[in-house]
């Protein structure tokens, strides 16, 4: 990488460097025959074979032993020469270059074992990303194209729809039979369900199309007071500075939920949005209202997709939603004082960002 070069004519050190390495050899066994052999000086120029050995070891690993080999004999030899015995001295500064060698070469072949299998490693994360690209593509553009065939398909299904129902309204006009007019209001009353349904799909076709992202809670809690008609139901919340990360149909979890309370809460007055802590490391945001509840039978039947009275797909759809980064729903509330769900959060995937920490 060119962020790990060193400046001047040693660029690197990671290729071994023929010439720079024969010029080291060179000038050690310039060393030994001036500075040893004819000014007998036998101690402080031996430090310089540390060097060569170092650099040995960097580029040849423990092959290196075979350069240290030679200036030991070299450095014992002239020893011989100089003062007529090998000393001591001579003998262990020979064994420490061996050792240094080996120290060396081996560590130097630990790391380019480490580099190399790091390499390998990047370039199959390379490919692996070259795929997922190449797939996030295909499926962006599979979406694309399924989007503009539901929203072809409904604006038809919804044009035929308002047809019928035209047809509809005139046949209660002109029925007298009681009998059949039951049925024409049942027919009607199946087509206003079916728009209901064209409809809903719209707000939900982009479940996982986009990334998910942090979404700050009070600010969402604060847009669904402007769907409740004023003097409807009230909406606290205590939920300050808490970032979720989800879908971005998140919204619609949240919408999904006061909408239901609406529909089925029957004497619904006041809405909350609290957040607990759930085990150790996790967070709960507890959705409750005033309202009369859900049975217990009940409580984890309403996330099935069709339970219910309207279009049967809210919940089951919220929870899907959620699932998306990890997020779980559930319903833990008493029966006759109102619904509490408890949408629970993992550990990394909620923040304080008013904080400006996570808590433990």
């Amino acid at each position: 990488m060119d962020t790990c070069n060193i400046g001047g004519s040693w660029r690197s050190l990671n290729e071994p460097k023929p010439y720079a390495f024969a010029f080291l050899i060179l000038l050690g066994l310039l060393l030994e025959f001036i500075v040893h052999f004819q000014l007998h000086i036998a101690t402080v120029y031996t430090h310089f074979y540390y060097l060569i050995i170092v650099v040995a070891g960097l580029w040849y690993g423990r092959r290196a032993i075979l350069i240290t080999l030679f200036f030991g004999v070299l450095h014992i030899t002239d020893t011989y020469l100089t003062i007529g015995i090998i000393t001591p001295d001579a003998l262990i500064r020979s064994c420490m270059f061996v050792i240094v060698a080996f120290v060396v070469g081996l560590i130097a072949e630990q790391m380019n074992c480490y580099r190399d299998q790091l390499l390998s490693q990047n370039r199959e994360l390379v490919e692996i990303n070259t795929r997922l690209e190449a797939l996030q593509s295909a499926t962006g553009i599979a979406n694309k194209k399924l989007n503009l065939l539901s929203s072809i398909t409904r604006h038809d299904i919804k044009n035929q729809l308002l047809g019928l129902m035209g047809f509809i309204e005139l046949s209660k006009e002109k029925c007298t039979d009681p009998e059949l007019l039951h049925f024409i209001e049942r027919e009607e009353t199946a087509a206003h369900a079916i728009e209901r349904q064209i409809e809903f799909t719209k707000n939900y076709e982009d479940i996982g199309i986009h990334a998910p992202h942090w979404q700050e809670i009070g600010g969402q809690v604060h847009a669904l007071r402007t769907l409740i008609p004023p003097g409807e139901i009230t909406v606290s919340a205590s939920v300050e500075g808490l970032e979720i990360f989800a879908d971005p149909l998140l919204i619609k979890v949240f919408e999904n939920l006061v909408d239901n309370s609406r529909r089925h809460g029957e004497r619904v007055r006041h809405i909350s949005f609290s957040s607990m802590q759930y085990g150790q490391e996790n967070l709960a945001i507890v959705y409750e209202d005033d309202g009369t509840g859900v049975h217990e039978v009940d409580k984890e039947r309403i996330f099935e997709k069709g339970f219910g009275k309207n279009t049967g797909l809210g919940l089951f759809l919220s929870r899907e939603i959620l699932a998306i980064t990890g997020l779980a729903i559930k319903e833990a509330g008493i029966y006759g004082k109102g619904v509490r769900f408890e949408i629970l959060v993992p550990k990394g995937k909620f923040r304080f960002a008013l904080l400006g920490t996570d808590p433990k």
